[in-house]
């Protein structure tokens, strides 16, 4: 099954609708890091114009954990949650590049462990791990 695909039966198993924007969004993340403002662009491409729906549906696919939203300074991107290569729905790390304007995405197992049995954070019972690094790449 593709990943999409594991996207969209997500949805139906847990008893929702698969709408053509569900299905849209979903597919113009593939692979990408985007603003509220770039996904509608995308969307209106397809005829799908309607901005609270597209706020509903959004809110709808990261309630879920179907989505990521990552803020970055007064900006939220957003990034596919589930069978991401680059992090689980729950515990991410995500670089902003500046020099290129681009988001890119580490999963290390190896950092997720140093944090989590951290001495300084051993009184907390850690849900999950989210976190923005601003980079510039190295000449």
């Amino acid at each position: 099954m593709s990943t999409l695909n594991t996207y969209f039966e997500t949805i139906k198993n847990r008893g929702f609708r698969l709408t053509k924007n569900r299905i849209s969004i979903i597919e113009i993340l593939e692979n990408k890091h985007l603003t509220f403002k770039e996904i509608q662009k995308e969307l209106s491409k397809r005829g799908l114009n309607n901005v609270a729906s597209i706020y509903n549906n959004l809110d709808f696919l990261v309630s879920e954990g179907i989505v990521a939203e990552i803020p970055v300074g007064n900006k939220k991107y957003y990034d596919l949650a589930l069978d991401n290569p680059g992090h689980t729905k729950d515990s991410h790390i995500h670089i902003v590049l500046k020099d290129t304007n681009t988001i890119t995405e580490i999963n290390d197992e190896d950092i997720f462990k140093y944090i989590i049995d951290h001495p300084s954070l051993s009184k907390y019972d850690l849900k999950y791990i989210k976190i923005v690094i601003g980079a510039k790449t190295k000449d």
